[in-house]
């Protein structure tokens, strides 16, 4: 019975995207911030509140083809940011198997094997050559 209902309430509206996501996210971090107390915590207990809401009304909306143009421009400004962590999280999982290089002439981003002892490294972008200690 209730789910039927809650099936039925959310059918057509947009849901949690992920710039609901972030400004959920974001109303954790200042509900932390507001335990700080006096006239801070309660800007932040504010902003709380704000982005709660604001969380919930672009869930519940009924209007998805424009919170998805939001999301859209949302996905397309923090492209940039998004695939930094992305590459520094893979990195970071690949540390013990591999040594990361940066190309001197290009800076492009080379892997290598880790245990190789001292080996010459050609970037496959540009070519050039350069040693270095696995």
């Amino acid at each position: 019975m209730i789910r039927r209902f809650l099936y039925n309430f959310f059918r057509g509206r947009n849901g949690f995207d992920q710039l609901a996501m972030v400004f959920w996210a974001a109303s954790l971090a200042f509900l932390l911030l507001s335990l700080l107390g006096g006239t801070v915590g309660a800007v932040f207990y504010a902003l709380t509140i704000a982005s709660m809401v604001y969380a919930w009304f672009r869930a519940l909306s009924r209007n998805v083809g424009r919170r998805a143009q939001e999301n859209a421009r949302f996905l397309s400004a923090t492209a940039g940011i998004r695939r930094r962590a992305r590459n520094l999280k893979t990195r970071f999982s690949q540390r013990k198997d591999f040594k990361f290089f940066t190309c001197p002439t290009c800076h492009t981003l080379l892997r290598v094997p880790r245990g190789k002892g001292k080996i010459q490294i050609t970037c496959r972008k540009c070519g050039n050559r350069f040693s270095g200690k696995t």
